[in-house]
Order: structure tokens, then C-alpha cells, then sequence
């Protein structure tokens, strides 16, 4: 990738990840009520579409969730620019939405969504200062409001 299409791919992915946070708010109290399932896949798209503009700051993409974390694991948490356990919070909010997605016997509730709620934040926030001038001051204050507002709003 040349810088616009880096430049390019690092935007997009950012929006991406607050239209996915976005939605998971919604999911906490929308007019439906608390869908718990869907906020949990929501948090989870937000934190693969943050990692995926990580990656493309540096040019690459992943060609699967799995590849994606390997990728993270190898060129942010190995040289400690995120915290050693990112790769396996990650994973472990991945196998909660597949849970919420795909196994609809098993429950998902607010203590789902409660207990990644912290590093969810702490994910995106970190990502947005890794990315600095990557991103346009607009996009990167429209996540850092839709995250406080995440921060705060808490299922009924």
C-alpha cells in the first residue's frame, strides 16, 4: 500500500470501529430494549475494525480474525506498544460473539457486556493514540466521544 491508500484504509477502519460501538450503545438500551448479543458482537467489530486500522498503518492486511491477531500480537504487543495481554482479550471477546452469534441456547447478558466493557475502552483509546495524525482530527474526536459515551451508559 502507497500512504493514500494506508492513509485511506486507517480512515475507513477507524469509522468503521465507532459505527460498531455506536451500535453496540444502541444495543444497551434502544427502543427494543437491552440486546445484549448483539451489543457483545458490536464491541467486538469495533475492536477488530480498531486493530485492522493498526495493521494497515503499517501496510498490512489480514486475511482472516485469526491472522489479524497474530499480526497484532506480532507488530504492537511484541514490541510493547500494546499491553502483552491485548491478543487474548481480544480472543476471548471474539469467542463471546461467537457465542452471541451462533450459540443462541447459551445466554448472553449485561455481565457479558460489563465485563469487556473496560478493555474495549482502553483498546480503542489506545489504538487512537498509536495512530495519531493517521487519523483526521474529526474522525479520531467522533470515537473518543462515542467511547466516553460507552464508558458511561450502562445496561438496564
Amino acid at each position: 500500500m502507497d500512504r493514500g491508500e494506508i492513509a485511506e484504509a486507517v480512515t475507513g477502519a477507524v469509522a468503521t470501529a465507532r459505527g460498531a460501538l455506536a451500535a453496540a450503545l444502541n444495543n444497551l438500551d434502544g427502543p427494543q430494549g437491552a440486546q445484549y448479543r448483539s451489543c457483545v458482537s458490536e464491541m467486538y467489530f469495533a475492536c477488530f475494525h480498531m486493530a485492522s486500522a493498526l495493521l494497515a498503518s503499517k501496510g498490512i492486511r489480514a486475511r482472516s480474525h485469526d491472522a489479524l491477531q497474530e499480526l497484532l500480537a506480532l507488530h504492537y504487543v511484541k514490541p510493547a506498544a500494546l499491553p502483552a495481554d491485548t491478543v487474548r482479550k481480544l480472543g476471548q471477546l471474539m469467542e463471546r460473539r461467537h457465542t452471541a452469534d451462533y450459540k443462541t441456547y447459551a445466554p448472553v447478558d449485561a455481565g457479558d457486556v460489563e465485563e469487556f466493557r473496560p478493555w474495549v475502552s482502553c483498546f480503542l483509546d489506545d489504538g487512537l493514540k498509536l495512530l495519531g495524525r493517521l487519523v483526521p482530527e474529526a474522525s479520531a474526536s467522533a470515537l473518543r466521544r462515542t467511547v466516553g459515551e460507552f464508558e458511561n451508559r450502562r445496561p438496564h
